[in-house]
């Protein structure tokens, strides 16, 4: 290759026609970039800059909160979700827990319940905190409902400006409107939308402050939310388009679009997020939400409200809007740069000439690295301007400027060495001369064609192998004397080819009959050419396949085949249910799941067995009609792929799924026997939702393993809401194997208290869940299912011996009080108790193992009463003090709990929190009280979190109390500060 300084006058006008071809390039998608595709790429590099920059915390001065309608939510109150009643119920939890204002992020249009409107309505006007309602403003639909736009003019801009060019620049144009209902719009007192226009991936970059409806200018309910926390006068805000929204000394920049882009600032929930019926319930404390801008959302898997952010697949949209008002309220949302056009237009220009400078001076290499350094150089200040100035430019523009003139000026470098590889072609085809004439030495038939003298040499093994008579005469048209018209135009077209140039070599099979048999030959050949590249001789072999052939056609067959029934396979049936669902037709699948066919097999063994599969297969495969596929799917499961409507019986006209469950109504004959047999039919359809083949057969596997374990011998269909609830035990099933192993679970203390002085006795040792990427989770969120599946066992061991560690270290400081651990009822079932407990006293190295409480609730101690009063006895016995939780809410007999060899009965939060409601929960309180010193124990009250509570308690005889009145569950650096604050003050 020439070195830079050798380069002639045409190479260097070269790299400069080069630089200007980039540039022009360029320029001209940038000046298109609102095309879809090139939007696309463009906004890519934006959603990377914030990816390098990573994380950031959200704002505490008006801190953002979530309360997410979630699964656990639905699974609590059942059917669809909160009615209006339950979110005016909700509204009056977070007025009592001091939320300074709550966003509902939920269309509430009219329903046909006036008098539900009307309560609800009653609840934002008696709020002393004002409640947002929202609205939309879509532009994809023209359904419109709810409250019409007199009722919402009050909440529409007063001031705006907007000519007509930057009226018609704004990003998105509302085709209707989707109000609340007309109370509820009247009575809320903070309105806005949540309209917002995807980018063509699905991602919301930025959000609308400003949109029109019949001539007037409607707000974001950020914008609202926002301007309310900076305690703005409404009457006070200006839109102008294309430039900002002005609102007294705020000021909020838009760009020529009228858009505000969003600063995302992270994965998932990095806002604090509650459930809604977390919630509802009282189990998050006051402390949580108070003085919070809460927002009011769904989260829950199915409800369609999520979008893609540069850090996740699937963001709610509701932490998408709570993002958004605290951009607002930092001052943290993205801004265009002002010069950002003139910046972009100087490096498309600029930077391809300095790379083919770079290029015409230097050696490839060292041309790269500089363009690469200079290009990293340049991309850190952009991105330094993003972090801490959060501006933007279109980088992707200048980008495909450089990379094409690097791309151009590396060809063109290259020109020499491509001449060099058309001399070393030219050896290589005198070697292939060479080779084809020495193949005359194999078994193969041979060929030679002399093309300028028209002469054609064939072998007599070549003969053999075609069937010919050597007498017939050597041409190339004896290579298709015995084809069909479309295999010898198919020989021609592959030898044109090659004469031509297009192939290194001719590599064509000719398949032709002989009789009754099928036959197959390799033609394979090699012309050699002059100075012009014009053939002059091809010479080549003729090789029988017709076997092999003949084998790879059994083994196609075989891979999409099964052996025993001759029905598709898997395979084949997933590729034929591909194509169904691509021709979009209205497809269904039925699969048949043979019941006891194992046992059937032991029973019989395999001839009788294999001899019920091929009847099976026989019957299903009896029907035509709608039926368009009918498979062997597992060992005993038959799978059915249909083509029909579903009617409103929620069938399919011909009753697919009855037909194929009727197959087995009458007795299989096998080897003389008669045999019954059962089976369950699952069967999912297209309609149902599934997006694609793949999505299809899961939906119905999944129908099919549920009517296995719940009805088995019965139809059961598809129904989204058990998907909902797989993936939700799918993702605990794979996640809570590995959180162990990677360290995920910490341990938190809550303190414990002496009612009398408030002296510190001692921690519950709970367990909290830190995922890498959802953050943290609530027991209430996994132990259910830890419970369910088994794999609370193993955390139960792992928790014994961390708290045990934990005594050990704090004990070393001087704390001598206790730490109670909770016990599942699996632990006793299905663990070695005995082993971890022996384990956990080793893990105390010398402490008393007295000061470990393990606890048992109440249910579960009744669950199998003498086997549980056999175990704890054993554990007393080592030392261990046991504690009965939630007393008062299982059905304990008296009778059994004489037996228990318990320390400390604990007194069910439900009574606590009913204590200042009437008498009768100081009735059961005092009675409980009284049967704990008639035994001789302590009494332990949970769930304390107001101090008249613990003083009611101390005066029925409560000797210790829990709850957040005297401390939330602490972290381990937080619980040790507490007792060497306890151990200053004398109070441990």
């Amino acid at each position: 290759m020439a070195a830079p300084g050798s380069l002639s006058l045409r190479q260097r006008y070269g790299y400069w026609l080069i630089a200007l071809l980039s540039a022009a390039l360029a320029i001209g998608l940038w000046s298109q970039r609102a095309d879809t595709l090139l939007e696309r790429l463009d906004r890519m590099t934006l959603d990377l800059q914030m990816q390098v920059r990573g994380r950031i915390e959200p704002g505490t001065v008006d801190p953002v909160a979530l309360v997410a309608i979630d699964d656990k939510t639905l699974q609590t109150l059942g059917g669809s979700g909160p009615d209006r009643a339950r979110h005016a119920e909700l509204l009056q939890k977070l007025r009592a827990a001091g939320a300074r204002a709550v966003v509902v992020d939920i269309l509430m249009p009219e329903t046909g319940d006036k008098a539900a409107d009307v309560a609800l309505a009653a609840e934002l006007q008696s709020a002393a905190m004002p409640v947002a309602m929202v609205m939309a403003l879509p532009h994809d639909s023209l359904m419109q409902a709810g409250a019409p736009v007199d009722v919402l003019l009050g909440h529409a801009f007063m001031r705006a400006k907007a000519d007509s060019v930057a009226a018609e620049a704004v990003a998105m144009k509302p085709k209707a409107l989707v109000a609340p209902a007309s109370d509820l719009a009247q009575a809320t007192s903070l309105l806005g939308h949540v309209s917002a226009r995807r980018s063509p991936d699905g991602t919301l970059r930025y959000d609308l402050p400003a949109l029109q409806w019949q001539g007037e200018w409607f707000p974001s309910v950020a914008l609202r939310v926002a301007g309310w926390a900076k305690r703005l006068d409404w009457g006070q805000a200006e839109f102008v388009a294309g430039e900002a929204i002005r609102w007294g000394n705020w000021e909020v920049p838009l760009d020529a679009a009228s858009r505000q882009w969003v600063n995302y600032y992270g994965r998932e929930q990095q806002l604090p997020t509650f459930s809604y019926v977390d919630v509802l319930e009282g189990k998050v404390g006051a402390q949580q939400l108070k003085g919070r801008l809460v927002v009011l959302g769904a989260t829950a898997l199915g409800t369609g409200d999520v979008v893609p952010s540069p850090f996740d697949s699937a963001l709610p949209g509701m932490e998408r809007l709570g993002t958004v008002i605290d951009n607002l309220l930092t001052g943290r949302n993205l801004r265009v740069a002002k010069e950002g056009p003139l910046i972009e237009l100087a490096a498309m220009l600029g930077l391809p000439f300095a790379v083919a400078w770079a290029f015409s001076v230097w050696s490839g290499r060292r041309s790269l690295a500089v363009v690469a350094l200079s290009v990293v150089v340049l991309l850190t200040l952009a991105q330094w301007d993003f972090v801490q100035n959060h501006r933007f430019l279109s980088l992707a523009f200048p980008l495909l400027a450089v990379l094409t003139a690097v791309v151009g000026s590396t060809m063109l470098r290259g020109h020499a060495e491509r001449l060099r590889k058309e001399a070393a072609m030219q050896a290589l085809r005198l070697s292939e001369e060479r080779y084809a004439l020495a193949a005359q030495g194999a078994n193969d038939g041979l060929w030679d064609w002399d093309i300028a003298a028209g002469a054609v040499h064939l072998s007599e093994r070549w003969f053999h192998l075609m069937g010919q008579n050597p007498t017939a005469g050597a041409t190339m048209d004896a290579f298709t004397a015995t084809a069909d018209a479309g295999a010898k135009s198919s020989f021609e077209a592959a030898l044109q080819e090659h004469l031509k140039g297009r192939s290194l070599q001719l590599h064509h099979v000719l398949q032709f009959r002989e009789g009754e048999q099928e036959r197959a030959l390799l033609v394979r050949g090699m012309a050699t050419r002059d100075d012009k590249g014009q053939p002059l001789r091809m010479a080549g072999s003729l090789t029988d396949i017709s076997d092999t052939l003949r084998l790879q056609r059994q083994l196609v067959h075989d891979a999409l085949h099964d052996r025993l029934t001759g029905l598709d396979n898997r395979a084949l049936f997933i590729e034929r249910l591909e194509q169904l669902v691509d021709s979009n037709v209205a497809v269904g699948v039925v699969l048949l799941g043979v019941d006891g066919f194992r046992a059937l097999n032991e029973a019989e063994g395999s001839v009788v067995g294999d001899g019920v599969l091929r009847q099976i297969a026989k019957r299903l495969n009896r029907r035509g009609g709608v039926i368009q596929s009918v498979a062997r799917m597992g060992p005993d499961v038959f799978g059915v792929a249909f083509v029909a409507e579903l009617t409103s019986s929620g069938l399919d006209r011909e009753r697919t799924p009855v037909w194929v469950k009727s197959q087995l109504d009458e007795p299989i004959q096998v080897s003389g026997k008669t045999l019954p047999i059962q089976a369950t039919v699952g069967w999912a359809h297209k309609s149902q939702g599934p997006r694609d083949a793949a999505d299809l057969l899961a939906c119905a596997e999944m129908a099919l393993a549920l009517g296995k374990a719940r009805q088995r011998g019965q139809i059961r269909a598809y129904d989204p809401t058990d998907q909902l609830l797989e993936n939700s035990r799918r993702w605990l099933h794979e996640n809570l194997s590995q959180a162990l192993t990677q360290q995920q679970f910490r341990m938190y203390y809550q303190p414990l208290v002496r009612l009398e002085d408030r002296k510190l006795l001692g921690f519950e040792a709970l367990i909290r869940w830190i995922h890498p990427e959802r953050g943290f989770i609530m027991p209430g969120d996994f132990i259910p299912y830890a419970e369910e599946s088994g794999q609370i066992v193993p955390m139960g061991q792992w928790t014994l011996l961390a708290v045990a560690e934990q005594l050990r270290e704090w004990d070393a400081m001087g704390f001598d009080g206790e730490i109670a651990v909770n016990l599942s009822s699996r632990q006793f079932v299905e663990g070695d108790l005995q082993a971890d407990a022996r384990a956990t006293i080793e893990r105390l190295n010398g402490l008393d193992p007295h000061r470990l409480k393990l606890e048992v609730t109440e249910s579960m101690a009744m669950a199998n009463p003498a086997q549980t009063a056999e175990a704890l006895q054993d554990l007393a016995k080592m030392g261990f003090k046991i504690s009965i939780d939630d007393f008062g809410t299982g059905y304990s007999s008296l009778a059994y709990l004489h037996q228990f060899p318990f320390d400390t009965l604990k007194i069910d939060r439900s009574f606590v929190m009913r204590l200042h409601a009437g008498r009768d929960a100081v009735e059961i309180v005092r009675t409980i009280v009284g049967l704990v010193k008639a035994l001789g124990k302590q009494a332990l009250a949970e769930g304390v979190e107001e101090e008249r509570q613990a003083q009611l308690l101390h005066e029925l005889g409560v000797h210790i109390g829990q709850g957040w009145l005297f401390g939330k569950a602490l972290p381990v650096d937080e619980a040790r500060a507490m007792i060497e604050r306890q151990l200053r003050d004398g109070r441990v």
